[in-house]
């Protein structure tokens, strides 16, 4: 039994690490003909705490610091700071699973968009303290906010179609 569980994870690992390099590579594609639209969520960012919350052990911090550190330096943002934010943002995800698990959906999607706003504003912040040219607050906040509406895309993909649901903390202890 051990085995299988050991199995499923690393797949689990496996198709996280997937979908983070697809996601990165149609991101980086020459796909936008006209003038650039509206910023698109973080989807990465999305599936790193929509799993951290359903089973932690399937997305381990190497995982996210690889894929978030590999897309800033191929989507040319500052190395290492939205790596850096997106760290802390899971692990405080992971230290509230206890509080998660227990609560609906509408709770957890409402502390993951305080933890998503969070983090764009911090690194709005750090940004400004180091005097580093950044976009426009606008266009920050709203690729913050795609992200939070998108969430609950991701839940259901990750429920439904990965069969991620939501472990009860005796077995995630166990």
């Amino acid at each position: 039994m051990a085995e299988f569980d050991q199995n499923r994870i690393w797949v689990a690992r496996s198709l996280f690490l997937l979908f983070g390099l697809f996601i990165i590579f149609f991101r980086i594609l020459p796909l936008e003909t006209g003038t650039p639209g509206l910023p698109g969520p973080d989807f990465i960012l999305c599936f790193a705490l929509a799993w951290i919350v359903r089973q932690p052990e399937t997305v381990p911090m190497w995982a996210i610091l690889f894929l978030i550190l590999l897309s800033d330096f191929l989507l040319q943002r500052p190395p290492g700071l939205w790596t850096a934010l997106a760290l802390m943002a899971c692990e405080a995800a992971r230290n509230r699973r206890a509080l998660l698990t227990e609560s609906p959906f509408l709770f957890e999607w409402a502390l993951i968009s305080g933890i998503i706003l969070l983090m764009v504003l911090a690194q709005r912040l750090i940004l400004w303290i180091l005097i580093v040219e950044q976009p426009n607050l606008g266009l920050s906040l709203m690729e913050g906010l795609a992200t939070i509406v998108i969430y609950p895309l991701v839940v259901l993909v990750s429920r439904y179609g990965l069969g991620m649901v939501k472990m009860p903390l005796v077995d995630a202890e166990a």
